[in-house]
């Protein structure tokens, strides 16, 4: 899949404000739909794009997919997004939900130069790590293991009717902690799109080789034995590579045979060099071992473990 390049026209520079209290009484610049959804079927995760304006302002949405789970990469690009020099976060909301959420992004600039800000993975539906820590991010402060059991939680199979009814009911997507100007995205209902997004991903656990029909009605999710950190080389990835993983970068997909014996590691959005991916890889391969998933009859099926690296991959300080 190309690298997201949606082209967006110049905005007219904001009024410099300099006092930081005044910032969150300013009104949001509203942005309105400007043409329809356009969905990016690529090999490894699915994209759902659209254009927002707001006079002759121009803001692109992406949605984007890369597993089946109710959870989105929010990126968005615009030149009327303007962050304070010091923030490393932005806040974002659904409309009429109105909860609070923040989240750790990467900025960068597309092809035409248009700044380009990655939030990461964003829950459509409640954040389901909120109960372990306050102050969560966008993807919250997950546990150890972030796709099954690991003893000390457990996680319930992906529940699409779930994440489709909570979706029609987003209207929108507010933006304001961190950012000079918020900002409001009118997407209307994003039920249709949601659905779009679920279709592509039955398509991506085809092209794996997976029943993506048993995986909508799977009573388990393939998880880890042990902990996940123990099986890769300490010295694979390190504290300089922190940055790295900003914006849900460089996830690890391991495919796990209903035995849960893995099968094979793949890496998506690489932001890591290939020297260390192959290290992260070989150790999983090496000495991973699984809990197989289960099907609607609680028997074992063939299906895929997936996880970023912070933090069921990295090792916790002193171990």
């Amino acid at each position: 899949m190309g690298r997201f390049s949606i082209a967006v026209a110049a905005s007219a520079a904001l009024a410099a404000v300099h006092v930081a209290p005044l910032h969150a009484q300013e009104a949001a610049l509203v942005f309105e739909r400007d043409g329809p959804w356009s969905l990016d079927a690529g090999e490894d995760s699915c994209r759902l794009a659209r254009s927002f304006a707001h006079g002759e302002d121009t803001l692109a949405l992406a949605l984007e997919r890369n597993r089946a789970d109710n959870m989105v990469r929010l990126v968005l690009v615009s030149d009327v997004i303007r962050t304070f020099r010091t923030a490393n976060q932005i806040g974002y909301s659904y409309w009429p939900d109105g909860a609070q959420r923040t989240a750790f992004y990467a900025r960068s600039e597309t092809p035409d130069g248009t700044p380009y800000f990655n939030l990461g993975n964003a829950f459509v539906g409640p954040d389901p790590f909120a109960s372990f820590a306050a102050g969560a991010g966008a993807g919250g402060p997950s546990p150890r293991n972030t796709s099954g059991d690991n003893g000390d939680v457990t996680i319930p199979p992906y529940d699409r009717a779930a994440e489709r009814e909570y979706a029609a009911g987003i209207t929108g997507i507010s933006l304001g902690e961190g950012l000079l100007q918020p900002i409001r995205i009118e997407t209307g209902s994003l039920g249709g799109a949601i659905e779009a997004l679920q279709a592509c991903t039955d398509d991506l656990l085809r092209s794996w080789g997976l029943d993506w029909e048993a995986h909508q009605t799977m009573t388990r999710r393939a998880a880890p034995i042990g902990p996940a950190y123990e099986w890769i080389p300490r010295t694979a990835v390190t504290f300089a590579d922190t940055g790295k993983f900003v914006g849900a970068n460089n996830p690890f997909r391991v495919m796990v045979d209903a035995t849960g014996k893995p099968t094979s590691c793949h890496v998506h959005w690489p932001t890591l060099d290939a020297r260390q991916n192959e290290a992260v890889c070989e150790g999983i391969m090496a000495n991973g071992a699984f809990t197989p998933a289960l099907d609607a009859n609680g028997e074992p099926m063939a299906s895929y473990w997936m996880t970023d690296y912070f933090p069921a991959l990295s090792r916790p300080f002193g171990r």
